[in-house]
């Protein structure tokens, strides 16, 4: 979905969170930042499964689930058997979820399982065929090198949906916040979230590992995200360009760009500029307070809303249009530079995404 600043695009995540557990979903709802790079799967994935909610319990995570498996129910004798027909992941999942179960009251080893399922690097390949041996299993399950990354990341997402099922429930539902803040990315690490959004929204670039999931996916971004960046800052052209030099897949770039320009619009309200007028007074009433000579405005504007408007970047509009007010110029007029295409005073792009690519 699209919608402008303060449309409530959030509150409906929330909403359809609450919905999808009454009809018996499981849930994750993650908001992308900083510390959470859209275009990292090695860092998005573990985060959608450490988030993950049951309808009826607090804890979150996959722990919980696990816990709850019933290996004679025939919803896990299922979910086992599709595990056992999978064409990936070079037998660690058939093979651990069998260790699972001869495993049952050492809660040791069966921690560090529930975790490897989770995304932390916590069985080696020597150990799990040990285990193996050690249970009367190496014959019957073959374990080789872990797959590449990237698949694996994708298969624990698949398996997780999986899990869900096994205990009754009818899947899992992921919500994804705040899509926008990729604006802020540098353009390749904006080409790597185009990609993730085309392998999680496209119809044709979901990768094979998704494919068979109980899984149903919702985000969010701004409505002028699709003009300010796909368009002004050209990252229509731009971006399947880069995709091609780094060999990253073209087609789930466009993908993932497409699932944006279709998302269903919502409509606008009158709510976030009588928010942002509270606001003023409130954050004026604080500036007061710690320079007391400060003339106060008799009148501040509010500022434009772009598409990756954020309520730190209001704020620091104003703070930094007072702070040049008391300093140079009390009564003349203040003009603030911003990003077009961003909305926001210019900053540097996040360099440590950059690092970790």
């Amino acid at each position: 979905m699209k919608g402008d600043f303060g449309t409530g695009k959030s509150h409906l995540l929330l909403t359809l969170q609450e919905k999808a557990k009454k009809q018996g979903f499981a849930t994750s709802l993650v908001v992308i930042s900083k510390e959470l790079p859209l275009g990292n799967p090695s860092r998005l994935i573990p985060r959608i499964l450490a988030e993950i909610e049951l309808p009826d319990m607090a804890e979150r995570g996959l722990q919980g689930i696990a816990a709850r498996l019933q290996y004679k129910q025939p919803s896990f004798q299922e979910f086992q058997l599709s595990v056992n027909q999978w064409r990936f992941g070079e037998g660690w999942w058939p093979a651990t979820l069998a260790l699972h179960q001869r495993l049952e009251g050492d809660d040791e080893k069966l921690d560090a399982i529930v975790r490897f399922w989770a995304g932390e690097p916590t069985l080696r390949l020597s150990e799990v065929r040990q285990r193996l041996r050690d249970h009367g299993l190496a014959g019957a399950y073959s374990v080789s090198k872990l797959p590449p990354a990237e698949s694996l990341h994708w298969q624990r997402l698949a398996f997780s949906a999986q899990l869900c099922r096994a205990i009754g429930l009818r899947g899992l539902v992921v919500l994804v916040d705040e899509i926008e803040l990729i604006a802020q990315y540098s353009i390749l690490q904006r080409v790597k979230s185009y990609r993730v959004l085309g392998h999680l929204f496209g119809k044709e670039t979901l990768p094979e590992e998704l494919k068979a999931a109980p899984l149903i996916l919702a985000g969010a971004v701004t409505r002028d995200f699709e003009q300010s960046i796909l368009q002004e800052k050209g990252d229509r052209e731009k971006a399947p360009e880069m995709a091609r030099q780094k060999h990253i897949s073209e087609e789930a770039v466009k993908a993932g760009m497409e699932a944006i320009q279709q998302a269903i619009p919502l409509r606008s309200c009158s709510e976030a500029q009588e928010a942002i007028q509270a606001m003023l007074h409130k954050v004026a009433d604080l500036y007061q307070k710690a320079y007391p000579d400060w003339v106060r405005p008799s009148r501040s504007e509010l500022p434009p809303l772009y598409g990756t408007t954020t309520v730190r970047s209001i704020i620091r509009r104003w703070i930094t249009e007072w702070d040049v007010r008391r300093y140079y110029n009390p009564t003349g007029t203040v003009q603030i530079e911003e990003d077009k295409a961003t909305g926001h005073t210019p900053t540097e792009e996040i360099q440590e995404l950059e690092e970790e690519a």
